[in-house]
């Protein structure tokens, strides 16, 4: 049976148990009238629980019109190729920078797995979509699932090509990784390689603050209400993890020996949620930051 959650009506949250943990990534599913969408796929090893949920649901394969991407790093789009496979009606919306990489995934697969190293195995994998399946976006654009208005928002730094996914007529704000992960009440950032970028992360919190959302639906995971001050904390904890990262860089002057200073200060421990024994993720987000660094410098 799938482990859903209602929401409210017309709104599930489904989790995917991603890399056997609970309540650490999840799939919306909203449905208005006779039409239905998912907000992100998980990996693609979460494609049948996502079918199952929509059968559980009710909801018939070819009612699914819409498949909202926030990314597509494969913890949140890796599923979207095998899902459209069984979603006959579905079209996959993706920002364009990223729309590439869903038609032929080589690149990202090895992105990941240099990202990931031995954890690639969890991420799953990743089906081509025909080009005819995927709804590119490059600015700000409204869809309709039925009477219901999605708006994809272009919401670049945790990854160039990242959307959110605003629901006007109630407030909800789907961030995929834009406002960090949200795991156990706690914030966390997320700051992978190659492309973080504090500024523009930045400039997205406040651009996403100023429409005004009401609750914050975290793919990492689920709701946060008081919106705005969630979305003013996380660029505060953005600010002070990558300041942490360069006072490290500084003293040490070499990237390597930051990470390994960096694994043995237990503020920044304090930055590995539970499901993060083996620090592998916060590895993984202090090597983003060195990257942004970087290219900050030159």
């Amino acid at each position: 049976m799938a482990d859903l959650e209602r929401l409210r009506d017309g709104l599930w949250l489904l989790d995917t148990r991603q890399f056997g943990i609970p309540r650490y990534g999840g799939v919306y599913i909203l449905r208005q009238g006779d039409a239905a969408a998912l907000v992100e796929t998980g990996t693609s090893l979460a494609a049948p629980l996502v079918l199952e949920g929509l059968e559980e649901l009710g909801i018939a394969r070819d009612a699914v019109e819409l498949i909202f991407l926030t990314h597509i790093h494969l913890d949140h789009g890796g599923g979207a190729g095998e899902l459209v496979r069984e979603l006959p009606a579905a079209r996959v919306v993706a920002h364009e920078r990223g729309a590439g990489h869903l038609v032929d995934p080589t690149r990202l697969l090895s992105s990941v797995r240099e990202a990931v190293g031995e954890k690639f195995p969890l991420y799953g994998t990743a089906r081509p979509i025909p080009p005819e399946r995927i709804e590119p976006v490059g600015g700000e654009r409204t869809f309709r699932l039925g009477g219901l208005e999605v708006v994809a928002i272009p919401s670049p730094g945790h990854a160039p090509h990242h959307l959110c996914f605003f629901v006007p007529r109630t407030g909800e704000l789907f961030t995929g990784d834009a406002a960090g992960l949200y795991l156990g009440g706690g914030l966390y950032p997320t700051t992978p390689p190659p492309s973080f970028d504090l500024e523009r992360s930045l400039e997205t919190l406040e651009r996403l603050a100023a429409m005004g959302p009401k609750v914050l639906l975290y793919t990492h995971f689920g709701p946060g209400g008081g919106a705005g001050e969630l979305l003013g904390r996380y660029g505060e904890l953005l600010r002070w993890w990558t300041g942490k990262v360069a006072s490290a860089l500084e003293s040490s002057g070499a990237g390597t020996a930051a990470l390994e200073a960096l694994l043995a200060d237990p503020e920044v421990l304090r930055c590995a949620h539970r499901g993060d024994r083996d620090r592998a993720e916060l590895r993984m987000n202090i090597r983003g930051v060195l990257g942004y660094l970087a290219r900050r410098e030159g």
